[in-house]
């Protein structure tokens, strides 16, 4: 399903008002072009598309997945988006140089390129900050890779701002933009554990399967903190040093999930 979000109806809404709506329809092509590509990607690696946003400068889609796809399928995904561009500006290029198109080409080439160098920006939810996560989950777990992230979001949205005030003050699109970015980003720091939580969930509902991975612990280590240094892409085998027991992943998400003993220490699972 392809929603508008509020946002881009008020942008189509002063478009209408100022009589560019002509312009403000081919933006619209644009980012939906945008979305579909990361939809289509999503789609071909198997992923559960619910909803297309649409949003003035690109939008979001929402799927299923909750971080435990493979690292190079969440890359391929996220990129899709942005190749669009290649190719639409490449197309666009060859109908202007045969005189096929003349009168919009221009601002094609301004809308193409204002969507993929704003979405490259290193701010959640823009395909720049997702690019951010996957480069952090490569050195954090995903706990502490959702984290900073996110601190590092915050720091380029506020350079954004200052940008913004210096030399675009009275910019409405952009200051509304602005605003999106940062209820999104507060959004997403206010259910922080939560996301944490459905990242182990869907481990624990679905088998997750990733590239094997010992990890050797003490047996009064508690499993809320053993659970928080899983990476992404890995399945855990845990080995309880002191009690010479080894153990898969599950066993430690049901103990969590199920039996609730999220504050016990790893070793009185196996006593």
């Amino acid at each position: 399903m392809i929603t508008i979000h509020p946002l881009f109806w008020m942008t189509i809404g002063l478009s209408i008002l100022t009589g560019r709506f002509r312009e403000m329809l081919l933006l619209f092509l644009v980012v939906l072009i945008h979305e579909l590509g990361h939809a289509g990607a999503a789609r071909f690696f198997g992923w559960r598309v619910n909803e297309i946003v649409l949003l003035p400068f690109g939008g979001v889609a929402v799927v299923d997945e909750h971080g435990n796809r493979p690292l190079k399928e969440e890359l391929m995904v996220i990129l899709a988006g942005p190749f669009q561009h290649v190719w639409m500006i490449g197309v666009g290029a060859i109908f202007y140089y045969l005189g096929l198109w003349d009168d919009m080409f221009s601002l094609f080439l301004l809308h193409n390129l204002m969507v993929l160098v704003f979405n490259l920006l290193p701010i959640w939810p823009l395909d720049g900050g997702k690019l951010l996560f996957l480069f952090y989950s490569l050195r954090y777990p995903f706990k502490a890779s959702h984290r900073v992230m996110l601190h590092s979001s915050i720091v380029c949205l506020c350079l954004l701002m200052m940008a913004t005030i210096v030399f675009f003050p009275f910019h409405l699109n952009l200051w509304m933009v602005i605003i999106f970015l940062s209820v999104s980003l507060f959004k997403e720091w206010k259910h922080h554990h939560y996301i944490y939580l459905r990242f182990l969930l869907e481990r624990y509902s679905t088998t997750f399967k990733g590239k094997k991975k010992v990890v050797s612990v003490a047996s009064e280590m508690k499993l809320t903190d053993l659970l928080a240094t899983f990476y992404r892409g890995y399945h855990y085998q845990i080995v309880i040093t002191d009690l010479n027991v080894e153990a898969d992943e599950q066993v430690l998400l049901h103990a969590y999930f199920k039996k609730n003993q999220i504050g016990c220490a790893v070793g009185t699972l196996f006593r």
